[in-house]
């Protein structure tokens, strides 16, 4: 499951991905934007313009900086801001991690309906950070983000694949991860891959369907598909091994800059 960040996040020197939210869950990226929100008390242009200057100073690891820009925008109502001040509670970037902080934060931002802001606190409820842990909360806030946030339709595949707060529904899961990915969460191409893959969740396995998936995932600027592809040629996991073709898929993959299948092409004989 998937912890909202945008992409300014990602960027910024001395930024430390978490490996895990709690043990059994992993802080991934989101490729997405903060998009608009609802301003109160300040004009919005120019509340615009101030956070643009906070996700500046984040690309250049100036987190305190970041932080007071943030702060100030916060408490006029700034529904980003709120949001984005969350965000670096919960990392606990250029300040001492606080969940309170970062869910009251995200409470605030998700009063006024910012979707990634929602999507986050359904991860507080999915993991128990702060909160209780609540499967069904979680799957409710999801669903609320999801006609905006690709990365919360992802998040409902992977409720509906493993029966968190909802009953289990392969054809769903399915659907909400080519949802996902066809909105921008190139992920949700890749998770779609697996479930064909791997039959998961009872799914048929079917690695005709999962190579495709995969190379949608790839097509679409995540060379980690192209380099499972490679992986299963390698293997043969469903298919004849074929060292040339696994070759040719880790190319495509490196070609794109993607480490592990650099290394692949080095080792491979």
């Amino acid at each position: 499951m998937r912890l909202c960040i945008p992409l300014a996040f990602l960027n910024g020197r001395g930024f430390c991905y978490a490996r895990a939210m709690k043990a059994n869950t992993r802080l991934a990226t989101l490729l997405i934007a903060a998009l608009a929100t609802l301003v109160v008390g300040l004009h919005a242009p120019v509340a615009q313009a101030a956070y643009k200057d906070g996700l500046v100073l984040v690309r250049q690891g100036k987190w305190a900086k970041a932080v007071k820009e943030f702060r100030e925008l916060s408490e006029t109502g700034h529904a980003q801001s709120q949001f984005s001040l969350g965000l670096i509670y919960h990392l606990g970037r250029g300040l001492t991690k606080d969940l309170a902080k970062a869910y009251n934060l995200y409470k605030a931002s998700a009063l006024q309906e910012h979707p990634p802001a929602i999507n986050n606190l359904g991860m507080m409820y999915l993991n128990g950070d702060y909160v209780e842990k609540n499967q069904a909360i979680a799957f409710i806030m999801f669903e609320r983000a999801s006609a905006e946030h690709a990365q919360a339709k992802d998040n409902l595949g992977r409720c509906f694949e493993n029966g968190w707060g909802t009953e289990q529904d392969i054809e769903q899961a399915m659907n909400f991860y080519e949802l996902a990915g066809d909105d921008g969460y190139k992920l949700g191409y890749y998770h779609l891959a697996q479930l064909h893959e791997e039959g998961r969740g009872g799914a048929p396995v079917d690695i005709k369907q999962a190579i495709s998936w995969y190379q949608t995932a790839g097509d679409n600027s995540f060379a980690k598909g192209y380099h499972r592809i490679g992986e299963i040629y390698e293997l043969g996991i469903g298919v004849p091994k074929d060292l040339d073709l696994a070759r040719n898929w880790y190319e495509e993959a490196a070609s794109k800059g993607y480490d592990p299948s650099i290394v692949k092409l080095k080792n491979l004989k």
